[in-house]
């Protein structure tokens, strides 16, 4: 990986302004990261348990200083990435709010094969 995308990437984690989406890194290669796989994930809503409504069992592992990496988003159909759609926008699974400080990543190989609506919502770098 080039050392200069690499430190660039890391300041744009750091400001937190938006998603942020690459195809030069893996998930595993970020540190303190949190990853869900977009080919396996289907938990993105909240769930009953008797009378309560809970989140997703991954909301529940969030750390502070944590990074959420979309892992794969690209190896999913370009319909099936609008499920990401809540979670890039606003922050949010259902009705439960991410952390402000919260920083997302989102990993693909191939940049083209994201949705344009899903792809207008990230940082490309």
């Amino acid at each position: 990986m080039n050392q200069d995308k690499k430190e660039l990437l890391f300041s744009y984690i750091k400001v937190n302004i938006a998603p942020i989406i690459v195809d030069f890194i893996s998930a595993q290669d970020i540190p303190n990261a949190l990853i869900i796989d977009a080919i396996n994930n289907l938990d993105l809503s909240g769930h009953f348990e008797d009378t309560l409504y809970l989140p997703p069992e991954w909301f529940n592992k969030i750390k502070k200083n944590v990074i959420l990496v979309i892992d794969n988003l690209d190896k999913i159909s370009k319909e099936e990435q609008l499920r990401f759609k809540e979670l890039l926008k606003y922050k949010k699974v259902s009705t439960f709010n991410l952390p402000e400080d919260m920083r997302i990543l989102v990993t693909v190989e191939n940049k083209e094969n994201l949705n344009e609506e899903i792809y207008s919502l990230l940082i490309s770098l």
